[in-house]
């Protein structure tokens, strides 16, 4: 299929392994099922809800350490420090960003569609709303912080610790088997066949 005119399709392409053209590489959302370009469904959602879990754990400045594929879907269930689990489900339910906190007495899960559920039913009546960050539109928040200097409600260091569970995640999948990451040091413990795949080729001239 020969590039459009107007395609920059090296650019496009950027450090991944060069590969001819295919409109439906760049097609809206399809480029994000394939390894060179994305981490897939885990970091595409994983990246909208993992730093509310992190949130709500009190763990905004680190991530899990150890990881685990917990049924052939893909699903993974990661253990933080402090003994809390955090399990990164692939499949969706209601809205496109669901996210479910289980405690001992229930659990509440709502999504952007901003339908909650609960269960029992009787944790409704305690619905407690305490100040939060409201936010309706993310590129206005971003820009006010440009000409403020004030800091985002999910800050890069916030996002970047989100986003490395989820990499850790994907990594886990891609070998089929538990790992353990150490968020310190940013690497995995004893683990020389997962280190390897923290990072990939750059095509040339791109580097980093």
């Amino acid at each position: 299929e020969p590039p459009r005119e107007v395609m920059d399709w090296n650019g496009w392409l950027g450090p991944a392994m060069w590969r001819p053209f295919n409109s439906k590489y760049y097609s809206r959302g399809f480029w994000s099922s394939h390894g060179d370009f994305s981490g897939g469904s885990i970091c595409e959602w994983g990246s909208h809800t993992v730093d509310i879990c992190q949130w709500a754990n009190n763990t905004d400045d680190t991530s899990p350490v150890e990881y685990e594929v917990i049924n052939p879907k893909g699903d993974v269930a990661a253990r933080y420090a402090n003994g809390v689990k955090l399990v990164i489900r692939k499949g969706l339910r209601f809205g496109s960003c669901p996210v479910r906190f289980e405690g001992e007495e229930g659990w509440v899960e709502t999504g952007d569609s901003g339908r909650v559920e609960v269960h029992p039913a009787s944790l409704m009546s305690e619905r407690r709303f305490r100040g939060g960050y409201p936010q309706h539109n993310h590129v206005r928040e971003f820009l006010n912080c440009v000409k403020t200097r004030k800091q985002p409600a999910s800050t890069a260091d916030i996002a970047h610790h989100s986003i490395t569970a989820c990499h850790v995640a994907n990594i886990c999948v891609r070998l089929g088997r538990p790992v353990k990451w150490d968020p310190a040091k940013e690497e995995f413990i004893n683990d020389a066949e997962a280190d390897r795949l923290r990072s990939r080729a750059y095509r040339y001239p791109w580097r980093l």
